[in-house]
């Protein structure tokens, strides 16, 4: 019975633990601003701090243009800053040319860099040059973007190999996936394939063609079957 009551104990404790650090994350804001000129649009990014707890955060701004021939283009804005109580910190804009018949999507994502968890995030669209929030509805099922943040020629041949291969399927995965290069000992280094900071992938860089060709495969293998356990996917896409 003691046991089963230190059971219970922990467990409200560790419930209200979570509440809290929810609670508090909640009070971190995520905001999209846009200057639209006559061609051009400018994004810029701020994040405030309603509480009263010091942060460690990063951001990626994403900007996704579909033009009137569907054709795609995904440009990208990250960093990392500290956010002290009550403060507001503008992040790095980014501008766009703007045309008809064209859409433009941004979202603002914020993490807590110490806990690794996305706390906050904002969006907007843009389509024909009107201006409106988007739905968090329509935000969840944005597909096909691929961010890379490759540090060397061997994670960039990699990344492009990957997006090629991606980019002629006509179904697209309903995350974002992050491709990224740590540095490892000598001149080597590790790729890493992330989806939601869950580590899909991880190999040493290699120069060999066929090599890369194999980590392709592999990478969209763990992506079916990441995407599958989510229910995110119903056996539509192969490869």
């Amino acid at each position: 019975m003691n046991r089963l009551i230190l059971i219970f104990v922990f467990c409200s404790m560790f419930a209200n633990v979570c509440f809290a650090q929810e609670n508090r994350d909640s009070l971190i804001v995520a905001k999209i601003e846009v200057v639209q000129s006559e061609n051009t649009l400018t994004f810029n990014p701020t994040v405030q701090n309603k509480g009263v707890y010091h942060y460690e955060l990063d951001y990626l701004l994403l900007v996704k243009k579909t033009d009137a021939n569907k054709n795609l283009s995904v440009s990208q804005q990250k960093g990392k800053f500290t956010l002290e109580p009550n403060q507001i910190e503008s992040l790095s804009s980014t501008t766009v040319n703007q045309t008809s018949k064209q859409k433009i999507t941004a979202i603002l994502f914020i993490r807590d860099e110490v806990a690794n968890k996305l706390i906050t995030k904002d969006s907007i669209q843009i389509t024909t040059k009107e201006l409106r929030p988007i739905k968090e509805s329509t935000l969840m099922v944005m597909k096909g973007i691929v961010v890379d943040d490759s540090k060397t020629k061997m994670g960039r041949d990699y990344y492009d190999a990957f997006y090629s291969t991606y980019n002629q399927y006509p179904t697209k995965f309903d995350f974002i996936i992050n491709i990224s290069e740590l540095p490892h000992r000598g001149l080597s280094s590790i790729v890493q394939v992330k989806v939601d900071q869950d580590l899909i992938l991880e190999f040493f860089a290699n120069p060999d063609e066929e090599f890369i060709k194999a980590q392709v495969a592999v990478t969209f293998q763990k992506l079916i079957s990441y995407a599958k356990s989510r229910g995110k996917l119903k056996n539509e896409f192969t490869y």
